[in-house]
């Protein structure tokens, strides 16, 4: 029984960090798998889960609002090597290629603490920007096959996601988030869905704060 409690133990201190897995990918994306039950609402932040149709884990949807504009917020989601500063747990992010301002591809590492194991992933993101609505919207997909996996480390299995990004005001936004995903290795569904909240709850206030302090 003892032995149990300590498994459980070490797997609630793995999840707590897989989760910023759930916003360093901007991002996930879903089709129809159902409807959004609220999770937690807290300081406008307001965060969903489904069950999805192409993972074991939920979808997550994250929805608020921030002071300042579409144009700040891409430039946030599109300085890579900043993500270690607002995304949970996010260790290192490097950009690997860029095509354009708006098609790019970044590295990214996941600490998780001992005795589980760091997580890394290789994304493809997209920015479509719509001009006649002042939004825009970012995709990004994990690659999974990109480069040779590293020893000690655990490639992500699945990651697809979507930012919107709306203007509410000249000095307000509205964002909505959406990811699928699947962290790979041996991790209980039961207990990611457990804890899913608390990685984009972080990084939101995060991004929140970072916003404001652009827009005081």
């Amino acid at each position: 029984m003892a032995q149990c409690l300590v498994n459980v133990q070490m797997h609630i201190k793995t999840i707590k960090l897989f989760i910023s897995l759930l916003l360093i990918l901007p991002f996930a994306y879903a089709n129809g798998q159902g409807a959004w039950v609220v999770s937690k609402q807290e300081n406008g932040i307001k965060i969903y889960s489904r069950h999805s149709e192409h993972s074991k884990f939920d979808d997550i949807k994250v929805e608020t609002d921030f002071p300042g504009n579409v144009s700040q917020m891409a430039s946030i989601l599109s300085d890579v090597e900043q993500y270690p500063q607002w995304a949970y747990a996010t260790k290192i992010c490097k950009l690997v290629k860029k095509t354009s301002s708006t098609d790019f591809i970044y590295y990214s590492e996941i600490d998780v603490p001992w005795p589980s194991t760091d997580r890394d992933l290789y994304a493809h993101c997209k920015i479509t920007y719509n001009r006649d609505t002042h939004s825009f919207k970012l995709i990004a997909e994990a690659i999974k096959d990109y480069a040779p996996e590293k020893k000690d480390i655990i490639r992500v299995a699945l990651s697809k996601g979507i930012w919107n990004v709306t203007s509410i005001s000249n000095k307000m936004i509205h964002v909505e988030y959406i990811l699928e995903l699947d962290p790979g290795g041996n991790v209980p569904a039961w207990l990611l869905n457990l804890f899913s909240t608390k990685g984009p709850m972080e990084t939101f206030a995060s991004l929140k704060k970072k916003m404001t302090s652009l827009n005081p």
